[in-house]
């Protein structure tokens, strides 16, 4: 003689199924935030005090770095926040991690200018200046 409750344990395993998906698709971002966190602090893409640019167009030094999010202080002194689950999966660009920078600035000439002695010019004017490395060495490129 077999006992019945009156309960289908099929229904019941359904019920407990979907109770689950259901948090796990509300708890998806969450999760994916706290996985991006724990990369970054593991892998140490940039650390506190870095200025990195990412692919989602965010940019600023790095102020703090939270298992779910970083901030960012932006160069117009605004506080970005940035979801880590974000971030971990967009391209990540690093200013600081080599220690200097190279920058270049469009300059203007008119079309009879000798060419030779404007180049030699901004060499020369480079050169003169205290902030500007020797290695890698000025360029001047003619456009």
């Amino acid at each position: 003689m077999s006992v019945n409750s009156g309960y289908k344990t099929s229904t019941f395993i359904a019920i407990i199924g979907a109770a689950g998906l259901a948090i796990g698709m509300s708890l998806q971002g969450s999760l994916s935030n706290f996985a991006g966190g724990v990369l970054i602090l593991l892998f140490k893409p940039f650390r506190v005090g870095d200025y990195i640019s990412s692919s989602s167009g965010v940019d600023g030094t790095v102020k703090v770095i939270d298992i779910f999010n970083t901030k960012l202080v932006t160069p117009q002194n605004q506080l970005v926040i940035i979801p880590n689950g974000e971030l971990s999966n967009s391209n990540i660009t690093n200013y600081t991690e080599l220690g200097t920078r190279r920058t270049w600035f469009d300059i203007g000439v008119g079309y009879d200018t000798d060419l030779k002695k404007a180049k030699s010019l901004l060499l020369d004017t480079v050169s003169k200046n205290e902030f500007a490395f020797k290695d890698p060495a000025p360029d001047v490129v003619v456009n």
